[in-house]
């Protein structure tokens, strides 16, 4: 039965062959994170772009107590800072509970676990949260819904990003696991009963169709 619980405290690309015709022997340079994100060409547009945005009008600087060496930024529109996050909206936000992973290992069972049809990146956020940019809509939504996830008998957090996310302040108090309730009477294989039950641990999500099938 899975349910959403509290709790105390979670690049890779498909491999794919390929190769050029005609007579370049240049080997194919693989698309940046940022080029992903952005597109190849609106990064290479905005290379060219590249200002300062204080005195273009688009940010704001001010000086806490007047002081220059502690200044403040801010966007001077709402629309000029979604535009700067709107790249990142369909990211993906994953923290390994009660374990510290390493960048590489994470990468090899994200791969293994979601065996995603399009290739994923991952950017390491530091205190344990990582970011997940997929190439494809579908491998997103199936990391989603396919929770809970685990590695190494830990369960893996995911939730979308949000522009207010900062991994330093940033805990993760929810997330998706499995229960089970041992010596159960076969009499209350029933799925109102077990949803009533699985409330007093969290917020019943689904039942396996192994339970309803007792």
């Amino acid at each position: 039965m899975e349910v959403e619980s509290e709790t105390a405290n979670v690049e890779t690309t498909n491999g794919g062959g390929g190769g050029q015709t005609g007579k370049s022997l240049e080997p194919m340079r693989r698309p940046t994170f940022k080029e992903k994100v952005l597109g190849k060409k609106a990064v290479e547009e905005k290379r060219k772009q590249v200002r300062n945005l204080v005195d273009a009008g688009i940010m704001k600087k001010d000086l806490v107590d007047g002081k220059n060496y502690f200044p403040m930024f801010d966007f001077k529109d709402d629309d000029s800072y979604e535009a700067i996050c709107k790249p990142f909206e369909d990211c993906l936000v994953v923290q390994l509970l009660g374990k510290s992973i390493g960048y590489k290992a994470l990468c090899d069972r994200l791969q293994f676990l979601w065996k995603s049809t399009g290739g994923f990146e991952v950017r390491d956020l530091h205190h344990g949260y990582f970011l997940i940019q997929f190439d494809l809509t579908e491998d997103r939504e199936r990391a989603m819904a396919g929770a809970p996830w685990m590695i190494y008998d830990h369960y893996l957090a995911v939730k979308p990003w949000t522009p207010d996310f900062v991994a330093a302040n940033s805990k993760i108090s929810m997330t998706a696991v499995w229960i089970r309730i041992p010596g159960l009477g076969f009499q209350f294989y029933d799925e109102s009963i077990l949803v009533t039950l699985a409330s007093t641990v969290g917020t019943p999500i689904h039942v396996d169709m192994n339970t309803t099938d007792m």
